[in-house]
């Protein structure tokens, strides 16, 4: 039941009749059941790994609660299940990664190749979930938050169903509050609910309109990226930057609208990240639900900053790889994150060198000149890195890079050629409205920090509604007519 489905859009509108008209007691239960309801259409046998995390996770977290005076088996609980739930992670998303890779080393010395005992298809949201149990385990062991009692509430917690495929990753201090207090939750806020809709409408807007179009231009150059020039793979480069964008903040605007209307707050993990002026912004901006957990849990463990900078670097590149292999069990998502580690790496070090530069030139770094470069330059390093997203091998990540620096055709921006990779000129130019509209979206927030429906609802009534049903007509539209009308797997699902 994907978000961007009739079938979606009718069980929300019957979570949300009965949510509105049930006494607040039953709120948890009807939304854990419609969660698992939801879980379930995908397919019914994920309903099982779900359960087994949860119920592992809970009652380790119960049972370490129970040995607060004994430090060594409070500790022993929670190790036994954030292994368990990282084991669950590992066996379906990385056992053909790892026998792949390990038959490769065994044909090496001539030893016959281990076949994969396992066949089963990938719980969709699984490195979501099993990342929002560990957060849990861990907090309790250290304090940070008391142990849930309430099955309900917990069980409710790891599998909210706007959040349990595409994220974002929540953490107990902020979420079980929430489930905790749904109960008193007013009725019916009439901001609140429109809010939500604005929230929900741009993701769709953000998904259908933009990012659905611009991955039929992206999926026609990446096929073909082997004869084509460095016109068109920078120009796909950053037009899959865009998609991957809008695809992933598509999701979670759709997801953040649905739990507004309900009352929730999702954490935020979006803050105009096309505004980065540096590596080290961007991922303060972008993913900051996984940027968060990964600091927290992979860098911070790994020593930080606090051993020397030479363990700092260490660490930024192993936190950096851990991203790259939680987005995929491919070798070029670990190149990625490995890029990105080095990006790191390289800001910091190149730190005082460009501080020197700009003070011997008495460069205005406050001007808006200045500001630009850097977001023209973080722009352009993004983008060759995620060119590993979409490629499907390493190696043709390498040649598609070689290529955009090799095969110099200025000429394709004026001939019409654009328009000849599955969108039309007509298309092309509405994609580019689209897109812009976006960025505007983005920039509110950057300037004004303030987001869309909060901005909407401060308007007068008909600049609100008239955006709103603009929005919705564009949608309708894209959604009924025109190339790849289907409807389309988020790409963050896969992960």
């Amino acid at each position: 039941m994907l978000f961007n489905s009739v079938s979606f859009l009718i069980f929300l509108s019957l979570v949300l009749l009965f949510y509105f008209i049930i006494p607040g007691k039953w709120r948890s239960g009807w939304l854990l059941l419609v969660s698992l309801l939801f879980y379930m259409s995908f397919h019914p046998k994920y309903l099982v790994v779900i359960a087994f995390v949860t119920a592992v996770s809970y009652f380790a977290a119960l049972w370490a609660e129970k040995e607060k005076e004994n430090e060594k088996r409070k500790k022993m609980l929670i190790t036994a299940g954030v292994f368990t739930a990282a084991a669950v992670l590992v066996l379906f998303k990385y056992t053909e990664f790892i026998l792949d890779n390990l038959n490769r080393v065994l044909g090496l010395v001539h030893v016959g190749e281990i076949s994969n005992p396992f066949s089963f298809v990938m719980p969709v949201g699984v490195s979501y979930f099993t990342f929002q149990v560990i957060s849990y385990m861990v907090d309790v062991y250290k304090g940070k938050i008391a142990t849930e009692k309430n099955f309900v509430v917990y069980a409710l917690y790891v599998s909210f169903f706007p959040k349990i495929i595409s994220g974002p990753i929540e953490r107990g201090e902020h979420f079980l509050p929430q489930i905790h207090n749904c109960k008193n939750f007013k009725l019916w806020d009439g901001t609140r609910v429109f809010e939500g809709i604005v929230i929900m409408a741009l993701g769709y807007f953000q998904k259908m309109v933009v990012a659905d179009r611009l991955a039929i231009f992206t999926g026609e150059v990446f096929k073909n990226y082997t004869i084509l020039g460095s016109v068109e793979l920078f120009v796909a480069a950053a037009a899959f930057y865009i998609q991957l964008y809008t695809d992933f903040a598509g999701c979670i605007n759709i997801a953040a609208g649905a739990a507004k209307i309900m009352g929730f707050t999702l954490t935020e993990n979006f803050n105009a990240p096309f505004f980065s002026g540096s590596i080290r912004e961007y991922w303060s901006r972008w993913h900051i639900s996984l940027s968060n957990w990964l600091r927290d849990y992979i860098y911070i463990p790994l020593g930080g900053n606090r051993k020397g900078t030479a363990k700092k670097y260490r660490n930024l590149i192993l936190t950096f790889l851990v991203s790259g292999l939680w987005h995929g069990a491919n070798w070029q998502y670990v190149l990625w994150g490995a890029i990105h580690g080095c990006y790191q790496v390289a800001g910091y070090l190149c730190a005082p060198v460009v501080e020197r530069i700009n003070e011997k030139f008495h460069t205005k770094t406050e001007s808006f000149s200045y500001r630009m470069l850097r977001i023209v330059k973080c722009w352009l390093l993004v983008c060759l890195a995620y060119v590993f997203f979409k490629v499907p091998t390493a190696m043709d990540g390498l040649r598609y890079l070689g290529r955009m620096f090799t095969r110099w055709n200025p000429w394709a921006l004026f001939d019409g050629s654009l328009y000849t990779y599955g969108l039309s000129e007509k298309y092309f130019h509405f994609v580019c409205i689209a897109v812009i509209f976006v960025l505007l979206v983005d920039y509110l927030k950057y300037k004004k920090e303030i987001t869309l429906d909060v901005w909407l609802n401060s308007q007068c009534i008909w600049f609100r509604w008239a955006v709103l049903m603009l929005m919705i007509v564009a949608i309708v539209v894209c959604g009924a007519y025109g190339a790849a009308y289907e409807a389309e797997n988020f790409i963050y699902f896969q992960f």
